[in-house]
């Protein structure tokens, strides 16, 4: 299957290129008179220039779990590279109008393992699973004060706004609130959406989104595919966020790059943090949105999250939490349900860098009552840059 983003990616970078090479002319040209001094001088600038315009950042995530029936694995928590990119369009600050753009490239460590597994999301889109460097995120946009308007692939206002609140665990968790409902959630809108237009408005802890995706799913060929609305406010410790999401032209036997048909996610979420304790919760509705093989059903979804820093210098952690995922009584699918506690310690080397050990204690059982996931206990390292 072709990866229908690739045309895009090379956009981005078209685009972003274009931007660099105004700033570099711009500083290196020289006249025939420019002593050797003053070229040195002008380099030095143009390499500033790009600095100050591209940020680039990444995460490496990897584990080694332990299943209760004796598998032993290493795995990928989905590792991540990007690069960040904002350019002004006038000096005068006062105009705050900038062209910005993201580029972010998953990685695959070590092959993906599906009895030790330390992510819920793939990290990859369906066609690009397994893939060893694959399209996470793309796109351009541009922001304006407080409003900011972007397309291509990106993160949802469903789960920016309405779900970030509780995915806080290093490992395991973000099962129950519909982010990753299909491979990395592109197709249905709640993940990263794929080909999506998202406007956003940011100021004082209120955060506001609206997103449409365009990809032509169906025969229909409405202009709308998907759409979601998201809203997100933090006052002190204290945030809540809500997200929703509907497709709006989806099919009743989809495809996997294809929306279901009535597929409908709704998630509220909110968080608490004073001093060295923080708890969170979120709850999902689901209207066939979640998949068990080739049926889709709804369901009703509680995801807990608690904390506490227990360290003089409060860099060691202990956490714990469920997920709880549980399909509506008339969907025909017996005992089946997604049910698992997480305990988790870890130690904070350094920002966005940790080491931690964590267990996944699992009670999913499928449609005859038995259970049909391994508990699994994992040693892993995330490292941020």
């Amino acid at each position: 299957m072709k990866n229908a983003n690739f045309p895009l990616i090379r956009i981005i970078v078209l685009i972003m290129a274009l931007f660099l090479m105004d700033g570099i002319y711009a500083q290196t040209t020289t006249s025939e008179e420019t002593t050797t001094s003053e070229t040195e001088q002008k380099d030095s600038n143009w390499i500033d220039e790009i600095a100050s315009r591209v940020t680039p950042y990444g995460s490496i995530r990897i584990g080694a779990g332990f299943a209760e029936e004796g598998e032993i694995g290493i795995s990928n928590n989905a590792p991540r590279v990007g690069l960040k990119f904002k350019h002004a369009f006038s000096n005068n600050e006062s105009e705050n109008f900038n062209v910005i753009g993201g580029i972010e490239f998953g990685v695959n460590l070590v092959s993906r393992d599906d009895t030790v597994e330390f992510a819920v999301d793939p990290g990859a889109g369906i066609a690009q699973v397994g893939d060893a460097v694959f399209t996470r995120l793309g796109f351009v946009g541009v922001s304006y004060q407080d409003f900011e308007f972007t397309f291509g692939k990106q993160n949802s206002v469903y789960y920016t706004m309405g779900a970030v609140e509780i995915d806080r665990f290093l490992a395991f968790g973000g099962a129950a609130i519909g982010v990753w409902n299909i491979s990395d959630g592109g197709v249905s809108g709640t993940g990263r959406a794929n080909q999506v237009f998202i406007l956003k408005y940011q100021k004082n802890g209120l955060s506001l989104g609206a997103q449409a995706e365009a990809r032509n799913i169906s025969d229909n060929s409405e202009s709308i595919d998907t759409y979601g609305f998201g809203a997100n406010y933090k006052i002190g410790g204290f945030g809540i966020g809500i997200g929703y999401n509907k497709v709006n032209d989806g099919v009743e036997d989809p495809l996997p790059n294809q929306a279901k048909d009535g597929d409908e996610a709704f998630v509220a979420s909110a968080s608490y943090e004073i001093d060295r304790f923080t708890i969170a919760a979120s709850y999902a509705i689901l209207k066939q949105h979640q998949r068990l093989g080739d049926v889709f059903y709804d369901a009703t979804g509680i995801e807990f999250y608690a904390r506490y820093k227990f360290s003089t210098n409060k860099r060691w952690h202990v956490a714990a939490g469920f997920n709880y995922l549980k399909p509506d009584d008339d969907q025909d699918l017996g005992d089946f349900d997604t049910k698992f506690g997480i305990t988790e310690v870890g130690y904070n080397f350094k920002k966005s860098s940790h080491i931690f050990a964590a267990a996944s204690i699992d009670y999913s059982e499928n449609g005859i009552g038995n259970r049909r996931n391994q508990s699994v206990f994992g040693l892993g390292i995330r490292f941020g840059f």
